[in-house]
């Protein structure tokens, strides 16, 4: 039987109380309703080292008398590359409006995909610690979309969550794909004998079960949140015609065409497809927009990848830069063509019309949501006329199913995990409700 703590219930549950002044938690029981979190489940301090001992009281701006707002507590943010950026917008989306805590970022090196990313940090405002002060008593909650990295370097809590739609990937390394889960491998999570996050985020509770198998050691830190980035696509929807507008569809049918990275990938495999879908499809009724992972123009760089489609683009292509903007792009589609990564799991559970022209079966874990996906979905075949394959395209069979098998109860992963980053921080929640935020409009390259 799961022992991972499943939080994941509906949207708008979220804490209630006031909080004192010195940021301690003056709240309600939080246990009506709710499965004891110590059934069947070990301690949740199993094989780690005590935290507190020896540790600064967690103060209003201890390290900084210069402050003027009135900062209780200080969350790390661990970003390895931009993927990893990407998914702490979705998430940090809950410490909004929330004036006792205060986020910083900080680059974990050792990605081959974290080209620029200081440019990034720069565009985005963020305030950004050297690697050397993060590992400080500085912060009071490390949260990082990868288990990847020296993240028992550091001197704090640590919440790990994957990157992408559920763990359903095998381990990548500079020879392939090895047989290890991506985020649930021994390898991350383990370190000298001590597991290193105090939390390891899941998208579904079936995961857990992965997780058990991979790291029986870390299967205590498990919490079954669910997807945010899921929650903010669809909750966008009702502003689908603006990201139609910033993309200047108009009345035409959007062909969204999406590539994850690696020698497997869409864009690996069949780098023409994209100029092919253009010639093939009429401009005055169809438009065609590529997304590339950022890892893609990261190894690649955005120069390279402007050359690469510029006879695409010069004919009406549409490039979405890796910064922002797949998301919005989605939710606007009306087609999808892809592959095996995460963006054709969410155009699945979406409801959107797709086709997969690529997918790397060695890549994906057997028995996941990603593996039923390549069982169930069409195939584009490209030594076929195009335009009829794509104006036939259908919604994948069973969908609905998909997004149940995938993210646990659709609608609360922002209450999920506010409860849980909060419970980390030993802060009350906000009195206002935690709900997925909608997507800001975007401009295309």
């Amino acid at each position: 039987m799961s022992t991972a703590q499943d939080f994941s219930g509906p949207v708008g549950r979220g804490g209630v109380g006031e909080y004192n002044v010195d940021g301690t938690a003056n709240r309600e029981p939080r246990t009506a309703n709710r499965e004891p979190r110590t059934a069947n489940r070990e301690p949740r301090t199993a094989n780690r080292e005590p935290r507190t001992a020896n540790r600064e009281p967690r103060t209003a701006n201890r390290d900084d008398p210069w402050a003027t707002a009135p900062v209780r507590r200080r969350v790390l943010g661990v970003v390895r590359n931009l993927t990893a950026l990407d998914r702490l917008a979705d998430v940090l989306t809950v410490l909004a409006d929330d004036f006792r805590v205060e986020t910083r970022f900080t680059h974990a090196a050792g990605s081959e995909f974290d080209a620029d990313l200081s440019g990034h940090f720069r565009r985005a405002g963020m305030h950004v610690v050297p690697w050397s002060q993060a590992c400080g008593r500085n912060f009071d909650l490390a949260i990082s979309p990868s288990g990847n990295g020296a993240l028992h370097e550091l001197d704090m809590p640590v919440l790990t969550l994957s990157h992408g739609a559920g763990h359903h990937k095998h381990l990548p390394s500079g020879r392939g794909f090895g047989p290890e889960v991506a985020g649930l491998a021994h390898e991350q999570l383990v370190r000298d004998g001590r597991v290193v996050p105090s939390v390891v985020c899941l998208s579904h509770r079936d995961q857990f079960e992965l997780l058990a198998r991979e790291c029986p050691l870390a299967k205590d830190r498990a919490e079954v949140v669910g997807d945010p980035c899921f929650d903010r696509l669809r909750i966008s929807t009702p502003s689908r015609q603006s990201y139609r507008n910033s993309l200047g569809t108009g009345d035409r049918e959007l062909v969204l065409l999406a590539s994850t990275w690696g020698p497997r990938a869409l864009f690996g495999r069949a780098p023409e497809l994209a100029a092919d879908l253009v010639d093939a499809l009429p401009a005055r009724s169809h438009q065609v927009a590529l997304v590339l992972h950022p890892n893609v123009w990261a190894r690649h760089g955005p120069w390279q990848i402007r050359q690469w489609t510029d006879r695409a683009r010069q004919a009406g292509l549409v490039l979405v830069p890796p910064e922002h903007g797949w998301k919005a792009a989605l939710v606007a589609a009306d087609t999808v063509v892809s592959d095996h990564g995460s963006l054709g799991m969410y155009a699945a559970t979406l409801g959107k019309r797709l086709l997969l022209a690529e997918f790397g079966h060695r890549e994906v874990v057997a028995g996941t949501p990603r593996e039923e996906l390549g069982r169930r979905a069409a195939y584009l075949e490209r030594d076929r006329p195009l335009r009829e394959q794509v104006e036939r395209a259908a919604p994948v069979a069973g969908h609905a199913e998909l997004v149940n098998a995938a993210f646990a109860r659709p609608g609360g992963a922002a209450s999920a995990l506010r409860r849980v980053i909060y419970e980390q921080l030993g802060l009350a929640e906000p009195a206002w409700r935690a709900v997925a935020r909608p997507l800001d409009p975007f401009v295309p390259e």
